[in-house]
Order: structure tokens, then sequence, then C-alpha cells
């Protein structure tokens, strides 16, 4: 049998184309760049356009996901693929930094090589897609057949017939032998590695902007809300026009929100966006934290996934995100929180009886991931809110800053609080603005250590977790925390910016983010996490495309 390689293969298919807080966190000046936020009379001189997408690689979490849904094949295995780049956002989804370097490739071709061999070998595969005989009918005749089903769902559209005949033609190459299921192998092989499947490609707009086409849609609706291929139903409505109608298209998210396979959405999105995919690295000190454990780690986890997945199943407000009175619990979390009454290692909606926790701040997982192994960490929690729920990223610290000193001793000898360290640490006048906005952030969540278990005490000295805002308003404790991020404008359109930017693949360039306001202005001060995604996929944002090379 003839040895074929991925360059030979792709060659013969390449393609061509409550608590009475009010206030606002703020954003210390200079700290976001005008001309990439425009607003007001910015915003209404701007012709809004959608761009023009990069070519888009499946990531390692789509290609697993597709290959399962297309091959029945679970076995993940783009696990072993080079790591995916991250982009600033924290995503694994974006077109411009998903390159293909050579051991990519290398791996690309091997893991095609044994998909092929095992879907043929596959009952299910067999009856969804080798139901002609060719025994009976000719080996062109059935490996037409093949090639226009299978070819459809793989590149996620109809093949023309250019594409069916190189298919078709490799079939027969590969059967040469009287071996049809090795043609078949040879085929499916083939697929696998084009560009029509590694890739979702839209052809851009020859002048100005045009709509997608039902299976262009298709393709981003899914793999927007599954990180997969669409499904028999979504294919079935792009080959009808039907999807791209307003009531069709926010039926079939209603449809897929609602589906298991979103749960690709809250590891994807909501776990990348909230920084909970770097638990597993966090390393809590055994010495100073012996209870905790990878029971605790998991727990922590699964309860920001139920939680957030809980807020978008019952339409709450985007609020709720960071002022809940419940949470998700087993009997180890539970104990760990100090609250009473859980017992089972299954996690349960669990309603919160006082205001020491509610809302993602109060998370284990993010408190966790915020923290040094050693303790809390002000700047890292402060840091985490302006950038994760507020959109204001800050700068990095001056070279010459040194680092906030473990040692709780002053130079007179005697024990200095966490408050009074900072307060001497901030006195370099190049670090106190930026430390003006994290410090009471991260103070008003001081009662919680390092793996967030509450605390009253920090090394043998009281707590004080008031702050004060640079506009003057004061709070104290999580709670009055939260209920000033729930009003605060930004903290909407933030969490806007970041859905938009995951849904697109790419980073939000200058234009977006007017189009993110109308977003955001059309749902209202009560607007879900779960109305907003529909707000997006069905705005001309997402539904169209711009010219190549258009800079927005």
């Amino acid at each position: 049998m003839r040895i074929w390689t991925w360059a030979g293969l792709c060659g013969a298919l390449s393609v061509g184309g409550a608590l009475g807080c009010e206030g606002s966190i703020g954003t210390p000046e200079g700290l976001v760049p005008p001309d990439e936020r425009p607003n007001g009379a910015l915003c209404d001189g701007i012709d809004p356009s959608p761009g023009y997408v990069t070519l888009h690689r499946l990531n390692r979490a789509e290609y697993n996901n597709t290959v399962r849904d297309l091959l029945g094949d679970a076995s993940n295995p783009a696990d072993g693929f080079p790591t995916d780049n991250e982009s600033g956002d924290g995503f694994l989804n974006d077109a411009d930094v998903l390159t293909v370097g050579t051991l990519a490739v290398e791996s690309y071709d091997g893991a095609a090589r044994e998909l092929a061999q095992a879907a043929i070998a596959r009952p299910e595969f067999r009856s969804e897609f080798l139901a002609c005989d060719p025994s009976s009918r000719s080996v062109n005749d059935c490996a037409t057949d093949f090639v226009e089903r299978f070819g459809r769902k793989a590149w996620r559209r109809p093949l023309d017939d250019a594409e069916v005949t190189k298919l078709v033609r490799i079939v027969e190459l590969g059967a040469r032998d009287g071996d049809y299921d090795e043609g078949i192998a040879l085929a499916i092989r083939a697929t696998l590695l084009s560009p029509n499947f590694m890739f979702r490609a839209e052809e851009h707009a020859r002048d100005g902007v045009r709509e997608l086409n039902g299976y262009e849609l298709a393709s981003r609706l899914s793999y927007f809300l599954w990180s997969t291929m669409p499904d028999d139903e979504l294919f079935a409505l792009a080959e009808s026009g039907d999807l791209t109608r307003d009531a069709v298209l926010r039926a079939q998210v209603e449809r897929m929100i609602d589906d298991p396979r979103f749960d690709a959405f809250l590891d994807e999105f909501a776990a990348r966006w909230l920084k909970v995919t770097q638990l597993p690295e966090a390393a809590p000190s055994a010495e100073l934290f012996p209870d905790f454990d990878e029971e605790l780690r998991a727990a922590m986890a699964a309860e920001t996934r139920l939680f957030i997945r809980h807020i978008i199943d019952n339409d709450l407000p985007l609020s709720t995100l960071v002022r809940a009175d419940f949470t998700f619990l087993n009997e180890r979390l539970a104990r760990h929180y100090g609250i009473e009454g859980v017992v089972g290692d299954e996690m349960r909606l669990v309603r919160l009886t006082d205001t020491t926790r509610g809302g993602l701040l109060t998370q284990g997982s993010i408190l966790t991931v915020t923290s040094h192994p050693n303790r809390t960490s002000l700047v890292r929690r402060g840091k985490y809110v302006l950038d994760r729920l507020l959109c204001a990223p800050l700068p990095p610290p001056p070279a010459n800053v040194e680092a906030l000193p473990d040692d709780p001793t002053g130079e007179s000898g005697e024990t200095l609080t966490l408050r009074e360290r900072v307060e001497a640490h901030r006195a370099n006048p190049e670090c106190a603005s930026c430390h003006a906005l994290m410090d009471p952030i991260g103070f008003a969540l001081e009662n919680f250590d390092a793996t967030g278990r509450w605390r009253d005490f920090d090394d043998g000295q009281p707590i004080d977790a008031s702050g004060e805002l640079p506009d003057g308003t004061r709070f104290e404790g999580a709670a009055e925390l939260g209920e000033i991020l729930a009003g605060d404008e930004r903290f909407m359109t933030c969490v806007g910016e970041k859905l938009t930017a995951y849904a697109l693949g790419r980073s939000l360039r200058s234009q977006d983010y007017c189009l993110v306001d109308e977003l955001v202005d059309r749902l209202g001060q009560d607007g879900s996490l779960r109305a907003l995604i529909l707000e997006l996929v069905t705005d001309e944002l997402f539904r169209t495309v711009g010219e190549q090379g258009v800079e927005r």
C-alpha cells in the first residue's frame, strides 16, 4: 500500500481561500488607551463593520469535540497536540494566535491515520456513512455516496463537484487491491487532513459587508456555544436557509443552551474568562493549608461551573454573578466554608443564610488562583477584579519597585498588619494611582485566606476589610464590594466585551466596543447572560463578515 503523506493529501485537496452601597470602581487615567475604546461622539461617527475574521484553526478542545461528534471517537486525540496559544483575554479560540507548526502537522497526520482506522471498525459509523454496498453497486457509486454525505458533515458544508471527484479518486486509489475499506479509510484521513476540516473558513465580502450563509452561521454558532461541529438539526436549517431568520436563530440558541453540549461553553468561555482553568496549577502550602486536597480542588471548580450554569439556565440578571444568595456545595466544600447541613459528595444548590459569601468573588476557585501559595495577595485579587470583571487592566509595576515584604515586622520591631505594610508600600507615588484601586478590593476580600476559608484574624491581628475608592465611596467586605460591582456599568459592559471576543474568535478592535455598548444598552440594567448571548448571536456583528484586509 502506498504511504500517503500529510502534504500530499492536503495538496490534492487544497482550497482557494442590597446593602445600599453605591459608587463606581473607576479607571485610573491613562490605563485604557482612548483610541481603543471610542465612546459617545466618537461612536456616533463610526460606521460599524464586522471586519474580516482570520482563517480559524480548530483548537484542541474543538478538534476533540468535532471528531467525537463526527466519528463517534471519544479518545481525545488532540490532547497530544502542541498547546494552543492563549489570547490576551485568556481564550484559546483566537484565530490570530492559532498557528500551525511542523510538530502540529505531524500530530494531525498521526491522529488522522488512527481515527480513520477506528472509524471504519465502528458499527455506528458504518451504519451512517457506509450503507452503500460496493459488491452490488460500483465502487465509484458507493464512494460518491460516502464522500457527499461524510464530506458535508466533516467540512461543515456541501462539497462542490471538483472536491467530490478528488475524494472519490482517493477512495478508488486506496481500493485498487480490492480492499474497499482501505480506500474509505484513506479518504477519511484525507478529509481530516484537509484545511476544510481543520480550519473554519468564511469567504470575505467582495465589497463592503455580506451576511454569512446558513452553513457558515451554523458553524460559527455551534463552535461558539458547543465548541464542536453543527448537529443534524443545524445542518438541516442551514440547507433550507431558515437558520438566517431571527426567530429560528433565537430558537436554536435556546435549544443549544439547554443541551448538555453547552457545558463546553462553561469550560472554554466561563472557566477561562474567570481563570478557573488555573486552579489545577494552584499549589497552596501543605504546611500552612494541610486541609487543601484534590477533592477540595475539584469541588471548587465544580462550584463555579454549576453556579454559572444555574444563572444561565434560570435567566438570572448578570449582577447575580457578584451578589448571589446561593451557591453549589458538597459536604467537603461546605465544611471548608464552615457551612453546616450539607451531607454527601454530590454538589447541590445551597441557599446562603448570611452575607459572608455570595457571588464569584467569595468562591474558593477564584480566591485560590488569586493568592500566593503561602498567603493572600491584595494585588492579584485587585488586578483580577479590574481586568476580568471591569476590563480595566493595569500596567506592569515600575521596574524599581520592591515587592511587598512577607516579614510583618516593622522598622521598630513592632508587628505590622497587612494593611499597615501595604500602606507603607504604596507610599511610592509611582504606585499610588494603581494601588488606590487595587488595595481596597484586596482588603474587602481579606477575610478569605489563600484557599477561600473564612477567617477573622491574620497572624493574630484582626482583619480590617474596609476600603475607600478614589471617588470617596466607602465599603466593607466582599458583600458590599459585590454591590458596588453590580451597580457599576463597566461590569456589564465588560462581560459583553469578553463574550463578544470569545464568540468572534478574535480580540476586539476599536469599533467593536461601540457595538458592544449598543448590545448592553439594549439589555438594560437587569439583563442576563442568557439574554446577552441571544442579543449577540442575532446582531449583525455575529451574522456578517466584511472585506478581507480591511482594518476596523
